[in-house]
């Protein structure tokens, strides 16, 4: 029997690395994949991270309290709900919030994510991608540190040692790129993320769930057309 040909399919997702939201809507997306193999549905994901800066007034050159910037964005009151929701949220895709550390501007997150894509394409730049995701959302790391960044890079293999990473790092290499992406994100009319654009076509925006995800995949494979799909679980 001769094998079914498989349907491409681009996931363009556009993500900030201080993105509860983004880092749950990976989750999510990335089960739904791995149901959507099970299934033997006929698609051949391409998934690739695409920058976004939800807050372009954070600092780049110190950090600031993370529960301290929060609790003066949001309110205490408001943030502490926030917290208690996506702690006990998380916790069902395997992720273990914590509030705890420093943020900074994640222009350097996405550079390295960018520098990733070229030197691996998908499999570096989610290695890298969950390395930052985990580094800041359950253990506290700084994003905006180099030394943190750094590490990451060579776990994820982008580049053979922290040394390489931080030299790359000190250097502008990268950055208009990043920038441009941002621009044309919001040109797009990109206001939260995340917001994933599947095929160029159709577009998902925040985190959806697991099932939301493996039915918008049934329906591709089956050629059906798609609405927009929209949640209020977006940054």
């Amino acid at each position: 029997m001769a094998a079914v040909a498989l349907k491409p399919l681009s996931l363009n997702v556009i993500s900030d690395s201080i993105c509860p939201f983004c880092y749950m809507g990976y989750k999510q997306l990335t089960i739904a994949m791995d149901a959507a193999k099970k299934e033997n549905l006929p698609l051949d994901f391409k998934l690739r991270f695409k920058p976004f800066l939800l807050d372009p007034e954070l600092p780049t050159d110190k950090p600031l309290n993370k529960r301290e910037r929060y609790n003066s964005k949001f309110g205490a009151a408001n943030f502490q709900r926030m917290e208690q929701q996506m702690i006990a949220r998380g916790k069902g895709v395997g992720i273990n919030f914590s509030y705890g550390g420093n943020l900074r501007q994640t222009i350097e997150s996405h550079r390295l994510i960018e520098k990733a894509w070229l030197v691996g394409g998908e499999p570096k730049q989610r290695a890298i991608v969950e390395e930052l995701f985990a580094g800041y959302f359950e253990n506290e790391k700084d994003v905006g540190d180099y030394d943190f960044l750094s590490e990451c890079a060579a776990k994820a293999g982008v580049f053979a040692s922290k040394e390489e990473a931080l030299a790359f790092l000190k250097t502008d290499e990268l950055r208009d790129g990043v920038k441009k992406d941002i621009t044309d994100a919001m040109r797009m009319g990109v206001e939260g993320v995340p917001f994933i654009l599947l095929n160029n076509r159709y577009a998902v925006s925040g985190a959806q769930g697991e099932d939301t995800f493996l039915q918008i995949f049934r329906k591709i494979a089956k050629g059906e057309n798609l609405a927009v799909e929209s949640s209020e679980e977006t940054c």
